[in-house]
């Protein structure tokens, strides 16, 4: 009598854990679908970078972090040619410093990185996590792998009543899930064959390269623009202890794994610097940071000429490169890792 109690509990158990797999297997198959039906990302640069990330058969060796100044800096093609370092970009809009550290968790569970660039633009060093544009969250953890690191991400970067749109994207713009003119225009470009094969995003003045590298080839024009010299005020002693955390975490993380650590910034136009009030403390400021974490610290903002010319046909806006600078740029981080080398 035992024993047939006991199968009898076994065949309910078993058939109560078919039927819960059941049940979240064609729920997790209805999100996917709502997600595939609403989420418009067939333009979308960081789908790309994180697919073409996870699918590299490369040994990536070297990343960068940062924000849109960063990805369309530094060509990881080009800085390969010039030290021979395999490397990769893993620079987004607007990506704040908890977001690279986790993409940085990210990239050490796939490649054995044996150097990070963190490119730096210090009005994210005053980022209030009370005032988060999630979009910029959302644009990575959408294309992350399903993982602990992924959840982590969510769950750390908003509170609960934003976990909805986090863990479910077609909740975002649910609304559209009636709207049907859209519907069929979006199933219409994922449709193609250029966004199942993830082939590069291209517009009419910039496009997806490669390994996260974006070009753009449009030319600053500087009569759109009212230059008012030390006309923005930059409050250093405002709180910066959300960003400094995680700053910290990136230098711990990469210290712990044995990984150099380098932090940049991409260079802004001239007359755009000339513009803060006093971007040499900002400088001074990340200098000094560096040198309390003992990392180097190459702003592309100081250079000299003869290092790195920049002209304004270099930029697409005040503080973005357009492709010709990005092949200046890192050339000019090529020499500075090759000459370290020699020395």
């Amino acid at each position: 009598m035992g024993n047939q109690r006991g199968l009898q509990f076994i065949k309910e158990a078993i058939k109560i854990f078919c039927m819960t797999a059941a049940v979240a297997g064609l729920l997790y198959l209805l999100i996917k679908g709502c997600n595939y039906l609403v989420v418009d990302d067939a333009n979308s640069y960081t789908r790309l970078t994180l697919h073409e990330f996870y699918e590299s058969e490369e040994e990536i060796e070297t990343i960068f972090l940062g924000t849109s100044h960063c990805f369309r800096a530094y060509e990881p093609l080009l800085y390969e040619e010039l030290t021979g370092e395999c490397a990769y970009n893993l620079g987004s809009s607007s990506q704040n410093i908890d977001t690279s550290y986790y993409l940085l968790k990210e990239a050490l569970k796939y490649q054995d990185i044996k150097k990070v660039y963190l490119d730096i633009y210090h009005e994210f060093l005053f980022f209030n996590p009370e005032n988060r544009e999630l979009v910029e969250a959302n644009i990575i953890s959408d294309y992350m792998k399903h993982s602990l690191n992924k959840l982590n991400f969510i769950l750390s970067r908003s509170s609960s009543e934003h976990y909805t749109n986090s863990f479910f994207p077609f909740r975002r713009d649910w609304q559209l899930l009636g709207d049907f003119s859209y519907l069929k225009e979006n199933l219409a470009k994922k449709n193609r064959d250029s966004y199942k094969n993830y082939e590069p995003v291209v517009y009419d003045d910039e496009e997806y390269v490669t390994k996260g590298f974006v070009a753009s080839y449009a030319v600053l024009n500087p009569e759109h623009y009212q230059w008012i010299p030390k006309s923005d005020k930059v409050d250093l002693s405002a709180d910066k202890s959300f960003a400094l955390s995680y700053l910290e975490k990136i230098v711990d993380l990469c210290k712990k794994e044995g990984i150099e650590i380098i932090f940049l910034t991409a260079p802004s136009y001239e007359e755009y610097l000339d513009t803060k009030d006093s971007y040499e403390d900002i400088h001074e400021y990340v200098k000094e940071l560096a040198q309390k974490y003992q990392v180097s610290y190459w702003d592309f903002n100081t250079c000299s000429e003869n290092l790195l010319d920049l002209e304004l046909e270099d930029f697409m806006d005040v503080d973005h490169l357009n492709a010709s600078g990005a092949e200046k740029v890192t050339k000019c981080l090529a020499k500075f890792v090759l000459d370290e080398l020699a020395n």
